[in-house]
């Protein structure tokens, strides 16, 4: 009955795992191939020259220092709004959560359009930051807000009658239990600032925005349409390398303080 029951589970787990091998774990093995080749033609073994070129390349430094600039400046931003948001909404009973979500549903070409006609004298980069705040708050308040309505009630309780006030109250006891969630919501963030390239590439209107806001992605991007796949390779290797650190770092610190 048991091995039944694994057959089964084998079967419906195959459709996933195939998808897995063809749109993922395939394409990845060719692209390592691409990274260490002089050229899709001759396909000579170059080795590590072609992350060398990478990393030595202006607009690469440029590209990595904005986007490391989202992750510490945008994410960490959106997170603190988040959590103070999600505090203010949830133990204010406040039913205004669903609000926060329309952003999420709203096509991207026609926020983009909205969005020129606002910042369209703009010559920094805040308006992609306020677009990434502004679409990524609604899944950081579902996240957050689910996690404080787990808790245990009989802790507030126990804090009220020891007269302990609402501020300390989430100071030392709602934002330390619920740790483990925010860096989470950290970790998704990050995942989505990555994925902010369609916003901010429609909001330019160009393959080449401002210093300011030129990305791995529209790195990567470029180089695609120059066919030049082996830089497009090497920078996608690294680029997945410094995310599955972050990925790492965040769930070893999530374990940390799991409760």
């Amino acid at each position: 009955m048991r091995n039944r029951w694994n057959r089964k589970c084998i079967i419906c787990m195959l459709p996933g795992i195939l998808g897995t091998l063809v749109f993922f774990v395939i394409p990845y093995i060719r692209m390592l191939y691409y990274s260490v080749i002089d050229n899709q033609y001759r396909r000579n073994f170059t080795g590590l020259s072609n992350y060398i070129k990478t990393i030595k390349n202006s607009y690469f430094i440029l590209a990595l220092k904005n986007s490391l600039l989202l992750i510490l400046a945008g994410v960490t931003v959106l997170v603190i709004f988040s959590v103070v948001l999600s505090l203010f909404l949830y133990f204010g009973n406040i039913n205004g959560r669903s609000a926060f979500i329309l952003p999420m549903l709203l096509p991207t070409a026609a926020i983009s359009v909205i969005w020129r006609e606002i910042f369209k004298d703009a010559v920094t980069a805040l308006p992609v930051y306020l677009l990434f705040w502004w679409k990524n708050t609604g899944i950081c308040i579902i996240l957050l807000t689910a996690s404080f309505a787990a808790m245990d009630k009989e802790v507030f309780e126990a804090a009220a009658v020891d007269g302990v006030g609402s501020i300390r109250k989430h100071i030392y006891i709602t934002i330390p239990m619920n740790i483990p969630v925010i860096i989470f919501t950290t970790l998704l963030s990050i995942v989505n600032s990555f994925r902010i390239f369609k916003e901010s590439c429609l909001f330019y209107s160009s393959n080449y925005p401002p210093d300011c806001s030129y990305t791995l992605q529209y790195y990567m991007n470029n180089h695609f349409y120059k066919l030049d796949y082996q830089v497009l390779s090497s920078a996608a290797v690294l680029l997945s390398v410094f995310i599955i650190l972050i990925i790492i770092f965040c769930f070893k610190l999530q374990k940390k303080y799991q409760f």
